[in-house]
């Protein structure tokens, strides 16, 4: 039986990427839109649902494998790049809705204090796209290599096996390098 996540883990990794991307694209553009009442109860409520969602996505899986389904185990330096790359994207998924309920409370109650809301909301979002870049990088990197991480989550174009090349043995040895760094610097040693 091969090993993947539960069909639940992928519905909702799924559902709350899709509402990340619609979360992009539909961005307001100016806080003068939020002036808007029905434009500034959907912001509200859309933050609401998204946070409610990454927060259901992380209490699920924070005790889940990292890199179930990799066909060989994985170097200890590896799944603590894995676990840390992961807690930054759910880190920046989380900031990113709570700052928009921030800067709409503090439009609501017209308080001081907007400026500094926006920018963390901005840092939040710049975060996001460099963790979720980072994340689907690795996941592309790792299907090239057919190491069977991207089958677990995944549905559509599967991998068969592990791939053996010149190049990717290459690029292992240099990984295994820096996983070795990581594990002296940042691992405790049992």
């Amino acid at each position: 039986m091969e090993k993947s996540h539960t069909p639940l883990a992928k519905t909702i990794h799924w559902t709350f990427s899709v509402l990340y991307a619609y979360g992009i694209f539909k961005q307001v553009e100016d806080l003068e839109e939020l002036e808007d009442a029905s434009l500034l109860n959907f912001e509200i409520l859309f933050s609401v649902v998204f946070l409610v969602i990454v927060m259901l996505r992380f209490f699920y899986m924070k005790d889940a494998k990292t890199l179930l389904g990799a066909h060989d185990e994985m170097h200890t330096g590896h799944l603590f790049i894995a676990k840390a790359t992961h807690r930054m994207v759910y880190f920046s998924l989380i900031m990113l809705p709570t700052t928009g309920l921030l800067i709409a409370g503090i439009i609501n109650a017209g308080i001081p204090g907007v400026g500094i809301a926006i920018a963390l909301h901005e840092f939040s979002a710049f975060l996001s796209y460099v963790t979720i870049g980072i994340h689907v990088a690795a996941s592309l990197y790792s299907r090239y290599k057919g190491e069977g991480v991207w089958n677990a989550m995944v549905p559509v174009w599967r991998e068969d096996s592990k791939k053996n090349t010149n190049l990717i043995s290459t690029l292992e040895d240099i990984e295994n390098k820096i996983y070795d760094e990581i594990e002296e610097r940042f691992i405790k040693k049992k």
